[in-house]
């Protein structure tokens, strides 16, 4: 019995819990724990006394942790995370609220899968990004839709507030493709905003979106220095070429190589609207 109770410590939720297992076995039992071992999450020291009918008593000292372990997977973007924190990477920030009521439940639902590819795609990189979802406030349908990519056991910052609520606004730098300046080098301390939007329509009213809600805001926008490079017949490239173009530029500081090695120009659904120079 000490020994079975030795092995399944970590499964007893509770003194009920525990209680039931010994009465199962037709064992008497005394229990002295504090009241923090009823909690999730909680840990604590507990004397077990157990007794057969017939028979003497016999007394253990069991360590209970009520906290479950964390899948693998979760344990190396944790792992991956802390790394970039310790580093301090740069934060790329994914601007959610300002766009979700504006798209269709098709875009939202694009929009969803976009994120999942941004995320993992960054858990890939030898040097990765810090990445954070704001405005989420706003963004239940997004939250929605990212419950079926497991978003919650993604290791990366969470922000109700927009990122002009979370970061000092002289932080910012807004990436929007109708920008006047260009973004020729990342500081050390930027940190840039994505806008959380994807357009299937590709009309001219979505044209300067992203450039509107930062200069409502006062949040200087840069767009990236495409010219020359490649022509993009659409109003915006999508948040997985964005990640993937900052990255390689983290990695090599060539802005021409950085877009031609960018694997979303490539594929579909941006490769039809690329044109290369």
């Amino acid at each position: 019995v000490l020994c079975y109770l030795q092995r399944r410590a970590r499964q007893l939720r509770s003194r009920e819990t525990l209680h039931g297992r010994l009465a199962a076995l037709g064992y008497l039992s005394t229990i002295t724990s504090p009241s923090v071992l009823a909690g999730e999450g909680a840990a604590a020291r507990v004397s077990v006394r157990v007794q057969a009918a017939g028979s003497g008593a016999a007394e253990l000292r069991l360590f209970v942790c009520l906290r479950q372990r964390q899948p693998r997977r979760q344990r190396r973007a944790a792992a991956v995370a802390a790394r970039a924190e310790a580093a301090g990477r740069t934060v790329v920030a994914f601007d959610l609220g300002s766009y979700a009521s504006a798209m269709t439940d098709a875009e939202v639902g694009a929009m969803a899968r976009q994120l999942g590819l941004c995320y993992g795609y960054n858990r890939g990189l030898p040097q990765p990004f810090r990445l954070a979802l704001c405005g989420l406030r706003d963004a239940a349908p997004v939250a929605a839709r990212l419950e079926a990519h497991c978003w919650r056991s993604w290791v990366l910052g969470r922000h109700e507030e927009p990122p002009w609520g979370t970061w000092p606004a002289a932080s910012l730098v807004y990436l929007s493709a109708d920008a006047e300046a260009t973004l020729d080098r990342i500081e050390a301390g930027d940190v840039l905003v994505i806008g959380g939007v994807v357009d299937h329509a590709n009309v001219a009213s979505r044209v300067g979106l992203a450039r509107g809600v930062a200069e409502a805001h006062a949040v200087r926008t840069a767009r990236l220095p495409l010219d020359g490079i490649v022509s993009v017949r659409k109003t915006s490239l999508t948040c997985l070429a964005v990640l993937q173009i900052l990255a390689n530029f983290a990695e090599s500081g060539d802005w021409a190589a950085a877009v031609r090695e960018a694997p979303a120009l490539h594929c579909a659904p941006m490769r039809k609207y690329v044109v290369w120079h």
